[in-house]
Formats: structure tokens, sequence, C-alpha cells
């Protein structure tokens, strides 16, 4: 009879984003495959404060190595990627907003229209721009964690206004156009080893906006239009899940 196999070692990094996980996982383990899981991260501009030095993440001073600490329970002061079989990057300053309201605005307007092979270059220029896509490209070729890419989410309906003045017609925009905007998004990434999981669908509205459903308590009052809920983390995390599917069943089929 076969041993059961290892539990998926798994990182959820990031920035302040990584709460909605966080509530998502309160008083509960997460669903589907065996995960050991442990949150490697920290909020405000500590967050920026690491580099990479030898292949790992490091914080560059005490006092941010010590907030990093705090948020894992095993008070790991650095992230290796071959510690883990499997890192989630959470929001970690990554967005991909304005790429949605601009390519859905254009959608409407044919002399804006752009190509596909323009629209991969503009994102792949915009994620270059990314801090912390740079960190995942890093990992991801060192070939020893899966690495997954959930962008910060789309800011929450109601409350921000950001993409109106300069893209007014994103919010006319389409599941079908979001997903082909997402599929470009997924090509880009997978050329450099990183699985990017999309925002879900079903927390989508208005073109690029996320649903009032997902925001914080007291976002609307707090003006907070870029934090979300324990809702929208068991989105995320039920992405993720079926993501990790294929890594469990291999570990099972090597036992």
């Amino acid at each position: 009879m076969p041993l059961p196999s290892e539990p998926i070692r798994l990182c959820i990094f990031g920035d302040s984003h990584i709460a909605s996980i966080r509530y998502a996982l309160k008083g509960r383990d997460p669903a589907g495959p065996q995960v050991d899981l442990e949150f490697w991260g920290t909020v405000g501009n500590r967050f920026r404060m690491i580099g990479l030095q030898g292949g790992a993440l490091v914080p560059e001073d005490e006092v941010t190595a010590n907030r990093f600490a705090a948020v894992n329970a095993r008070g790991r002061r650095l992230l290796r990627p071959d510690d883990f079989d499997a890192i989630l990057f959470m929001g970690a300053r990554t967005r991909v907003n304005m790429l949605f309201a601009e390519f859905l605005h254009r959608a409407r307007h044919p002399d804006l229209f752009l190509s596909t092979g323009v629209r991969r270059e503009i994102i792949r220029a915009h994620l270059a721009d990314q801090r912390a896509f740079g960190f995942a490209q890093a990992f991801a070729a060192q070939g020893r964690a899966q690495i997954f890419f959930a962008p910060v989410s789309f800011p929450t309906e109601g409350i921000s206004t950001e993409f109106l003045d300069r893209c007014p017609d994103a919010v006319h925009g389409t599941a079908a156009e979001r997903a082909a905007i997402w599929a470009l998004i997924r090509e880009v990434m997978a050329e450099d080893g990183i699985t990017l999981l999309p925002q879900a669908e079903r927390s989508v509205t208005q073109g690029c906006f996320t649903a009032a459903a997902y925001a914080t308590r007291h976002a609307a009052e707090r003006g907070d239009s870029t934090h979300k809920n324990g809702a929208y983390g068991r989105l995320v995390l039920a992405s993720l899940m079926r993501a990790l599917a294929p890594l469990r069943k291999t570990d099972e089929q090597a036992a």
C-alpha cells in the first residue's frame, strides 16, 4: 500500500493583499489538496524594502526583517524558493488595472485598434516595470518551486473612478473581452514560467471594477477601493487549489 504523499509546501507572498486570504482561512483549512501553508509579507512601504540576494528575497534592514518574520508562523526572515513546492505572489504591488481599462476602452473605438501583438508587447513592458514581477521571474528561473501570480484586484465599484477620465468606455467591457486580455497576460507570464491566477469573473462588474460585495468593511467610508474581503480571498484560494491539483497528482504518482 503506497504511503500518503507529503503535503504541498505552499507560501503566499505579498503585501496587504494577502489579508483577504487570511480572512478567508480564518477558522478553516484550505480546501482541496493537503497543504503546508505559510505567509510571508508585510504591509506598507516596508514591502518595498526587500531585494534578491543569492536567489532569495531578503529584507534590507533589521526592522523590515522583523516585520516579515512576524507575519510568518515560523519566523522566516527571508524567502527561499527551494523551501517550497509552490509560491503565490498575491497582489505584491503588481497592477494590471490600467491595461484592462485601456484595452476595453479601445475595443469600442475602431480608430484606436491595437493588434494582438502590440497588446502583448504592452503587457510585457508593463510587467517589466513591476518590481515584484521581477522577483517572480527570478524565482521561476530557479525551477525549484512552481510560481503563481494573482495581480492586484480591480478597484471596487462606486469608490474609485480612476480609469474613467481617460478610458470612459472601459465600463462597457464584456466578459469575453476580459477573457481575451487575461489570455494574453497568461501567455506573457507563461513565457517566464509563471502561472497567472486571473481575477474571478464573478467578482467583476462595470468592465474593470470589482463588485462592492468583495470590498472590506467600511471601505466606502474610508475610500479604500484597493483591498478586498474574505469572500474575495476565497475566490483566489479556490483558483489556487485548482491550479495546485496537478502538482498533488504528481506527488501521489511518485509515492
